[in-house]
């Protein structure tokens, strides 16, 4: 074949597999191109270092050269990658082949390299090609992670392209765990203030009697037990950028009207301040409530919800939009298999359980299943299948009646020295409170179910350590 060094070199470095070689003393001999792409960096990068240079600068935390040297054979290795100029962390699976000299020294080092998280992706999507489960085009890149496959998401990611120019009010409705954050994380990201702040709050996990102060601010001694030096609010704090008021409903009267005024005049100001100061944000608010109902009942202030509701987005529930369980499902496993170190992948029988089921939690409650997947599945097992039958979609949530928020919960042993009537309730208290959140209840919703105040389903929340 003519030019066949020129064929390798370019079949090399299209490869999806990143290729690189070292020298007995660590240092870069080759590095292919899809190499430089994984780690974000230019071939001169790898020219300008060795093993050891990367190890001193904390961007290996270890080696597989060293161990290659050492034992003189293949050696293959789950590696941590930490590039702090970038901030990111990756983990890749590493093979590396020494070659050797008539002498038995090693002569040279060649690597084969893949992410953690493309080489589950690449098992997975083996797996569901084979009975053409979907396509190869599955996901709609962005800055943020927004899936969108079905139709309903994808006249979502079309109105917001249109309106990205713009500074036009979204109100984003739908469903508890539907994904209403993502949507404004999105739209923020290809708006014209993406380089800017995005705010996020959450009007209902705020107390009611500190919410004003959290949103507008407060100069020094605007209150007994003011900081000394005042603070800035959150609204203040997104000036230039996005503003995302999440649960609007839950704010008071009261403060509808001093949002409604900031939102005419384009200016704030702080409690116990004498003057205003301009401010300028985009702001996008989301609610799970029917607000037209709301105006109706005197909940809401009308003309607040005419001057927010510019663009509408609904966000339909996950069953209704049946063509983005799949690629949902394959992206949380993608995350959490990279977040914990594993890979795994869903076997077909457990692809239809999931798609067969209707998620009532939405996107929330798909996510903390897939999570419990993941971490509990032994870690020698690559295919999560039947022997995750007891704490299947099928078993646990599709058989509601047998379902006990306890089952984590062992029987109460009388006789253990360190038994008590606190402690026993802890645990149950903690059980209740996991299985709620993995079942998609967000804590407004939990306080309902409990018939507590919110304010004291965030303090055990925080208490057991449970995010929300």
């Amino acid at each position: 074949m003519k030019n066949e060094g020129k064929f390798l070199l370019h079949l090399i470095n299209h490869l999806e597999m990143g290729i690189f070689v070292l020298d007995a003393e660590g240092n870069y001999v080759f590095v292919n191109q899809t190499y430089c792409d994984f780690l974000s960096k230019t071939p001169t990068f790898f020219k300008n270092h060795s093993i050891p240079k990367l190890k001193n600068t904390g961007f290996l935390s270890k080696s597989v050269w060293e161990q290659v040297v050492e034992k003189k054979t293949s050696v293959k290795s789950l590696m941590t990658i930490v590039d702090k100029t970038n901030g990111k962390t990756m983990k890749h699976f590493t093979t590396a082949i020494p070659t050797f000299n008539i002498d038995g020294s090693i002569y040279l080092i060649y690597y084969l390299v893949e992410p953690l998280e493309k080489m589950t992706a690449r098992i997975q999507m083996g797996m569901l090609n084979r009975q053409e489960f979907i396509s190869e085009d599955l996901y709609t890149n962005a800055d943020v992670d927004f899936i969108a496959e079905s139709p309903q998401m994808k006249r979502i990611i079309t109105t917001l392209e249109n309106i990205g120019t713009t500074d036009a009010s979204i109100l984003i409705t739908g469903p508890t765990g539907s994904g209403k954050e993502v949507v404004a994380h999105y739209a923020h990201s290809i708006s014209q203030r993406r380089h800017c702040n995005f705010v996020s709050v959450d009007c209902a996990a705020i107390p009611e009697n500190l919410l004003e102060s959290e949103l507008f601010g407060y100069e020094k001694g605007a209150f007994t037990g003011a900081s000394a030096n005042g603070k800035i609010g959150l609204i203040e704090s997104a000036d230039g950028g996005s503003l995302f008021l999440d649960e609007l409903n839950s704010l008071p009267l009261n403060l509808q009207a001093k949002l409604l005024r900031v939102l005419e005049t384009k200016k704030i100001k702080r409690l116990g301040a004498n003057k205003y100061c301009s401010i300028d944000f985009r702001l996008i608010c989301a609610t799970n409530e029917d607000l037209d109902h709301m105006v109706e009942a005197g909940a809401f202030r009308s003309d607040l919800y005419y001057r927010i509701n510019v663009v509408p987005i609904y966000i339909p529930p996950l069953k209704d939009r049946h063509a983005d369980i799949l690629p949902l499902t394959i992206h949380f496993l993608n995350h959490f298999c990279r977040k914990y170190a594993r890979i795994k992948v869903l076997s077909e029988a457990m692809i239809q359980q999931i798609l067969a089921y209707e998620w009532r939690g939405n996107v929330r409650e798909l996510k903390n299943y897939i999570e419990r997947l993941v971490v509990t599945s032994p870690e020698t097992d690559i295919e999560i299948d039947k022997a995750l039958k007891k704490n299947s979609v099928s078993d646990n949530h599709l058989n509601e009646s047998s379902h006990s928020p306890f089952f984590n919960v062992p029987a109460p042993d009388y006789k253990d020295l360190d038994f008590s009537y606190h402690a026993y309730i802890n645990q149950c208290e903690k059980a209740l409170l996991l299985d709620l959140v993995q079942n998609g209840h967000m804590p407004k919703e939990i306080a309902k179910i409990l018939q507590l105040d919110l304010s004291n389903v965030y303090r055990k929340m925080k208490k057991h350590a449970i995010p929300h």
